[in-house]
Order: C-alpha cells, then structure tokens, then sequence
C-alpha cells in the first residue's frame, strides 16, 4: 500500500458519518486499547467483521452483558438499523466502527483486545482472477494472531464450498492456530443464526463453520 493511499485510507476511516453515542473512531495515532472501548471494563471483548444488520452481535450482548462487543461495518444503512436495535434494547456493551475491516485491521487495535472474533459470510470471490481480493488469505491470520491472546477464538462461516476448503488449507498450512473440536461443521449452535444465513438455508445451501484457537503467537 503506498503512503498516499495509506493516507486516503486513514482520513475515511478517521470520519464519523452522522453522531451517535455507538460510534467508536479509529485513529492512526492510537490503537484502540480496551479502556478505550466502552466507559466501563467487560469481563471478555468480541469483534465481528462485517457485522450486517447487527442481528448477530445484538441477540449475543443481550445474552452475555459481561462482554463488550465491537462490530466493523462500512455500510450507513446497516449501521443505522444496528443503532436502532441497540437503542430498542437498550445495550451498553455495544459500539460500532464504520470502517472496511480489509484495510488496516492490526493498526486499529491493539494487541490481545479480543476473545473472540467472528467473521460470517464475507464475499467468496468466487472468480479465480478475484481470489486476491478475499478476506482469508495468510496475511489475514496474522492481524487474528495480533488482536486474539493465546486461547482465542476465531469462528469463519461461509456458503460457497470452495472457499471454506481454502480456509481449511490456509490453517493447516499455519501450526499457530488448532480446531476446537474438528476441522469443518455444518452447525453451529453458540451463534445465533443471522437473515443472510436463514435465507441460504431456506434455499438448501449447506452452510461450512470453522473455529480455530490461537495456540501460538
């Protein structure tokens, strides 16, 4: 990435849309600790990726109010269902960034913020002259190897078959990181079940999850 990208970059990342109270800012100055996360400290801290229409993260801090809940999402009209959401139930455990979590996501936070990061149907890429452009790859192991302690939890869910063989390539190939259980399911029970997923699986799509541990740094 060169400078002046770098530097476009960080200026739309820095913004804030419209004001809410849920907004977090990111900087390229100061990683983002977790004292720096909420006004009060959580037992355990949780990161989704692309978080959609919050559905996911606002059912599990309704559940589990001892963890704070940091969602990465680009898009304003999901951003402001998610706030209304917030707002019906009235969570203090959740904030959100409005920025691409492909950019610069190791220089957002600092280090071992997260228990657990969740990362729920990024697009596939299906095309091979696209396949650069997909959220796993192994350099993206390295920002989970940053933001997890040892003990972490990273949770992948994805509908397209190629892609989740990939994933399972891309770790085994990477001896810093163990399946919790075994290498591939096909259900998943500890995350509530989001729109895009329910509508894949009313089509009959077969749904791949992959959990990983953080071992080693």
């Amino acid at each position: 990435m060169t400078q002046d990208l770098e530097q476009k970059l960080w200026s739309i990342a820095s913004g804030i849309p419209f004001d809410s109270e849920y907004f977090l800012q990111a900087s390229p100055t100061r990683k983002l600790k977790k004292e720096n996360l909420f006004s009060k400290e959580f037992e355990t801290y949780f990161l989704e990726l692309g978080s959609g229409w919050g559905e996911v993260a606002i059912e599990m801090a309704r559940k589990q109010p001892n963890t704070g809940f940091v969602l990465m999402e680009k898009k304003f009209d999901r951003i402001r269902h998610t706030f209304r959401g917030i707002e019906r139930h009235s969570l203090k455990n959740v904030k959100i960034l409005c920025v691409n979590f492909n950019w610069f996501l190791e220089d957002v936070f600092a280090e071992n913020v997260f228990s657990q990061i969740l990362l729920n149907f990024p697009d596939p890429w299906p095309k091979r002259r696209h396949h650069k452009n997909r959220t796993m790859n192994p350099k993206f192991l390295y920002s989970l190897k940053t933001l997890l302690p040892i003990g972490g939890k990273f949770s992948f869910a994805t509908d397209y078959g190629p892609y989740a063989r990939r994933v399972l390539r891309i770790f085994r190939d990477d001896d810093r990181f163990r399946p919790e259980e075994i290498e591939l399911k096909f259900e998943r029970s500890e995350i509530p079940v989001s729109h895009f997923e329910r509508k894949k699986r009313e089509e009959g799509k077969r749904i791949y999850y992959i959990d990983r541990i953080l071992i080693k740094k």
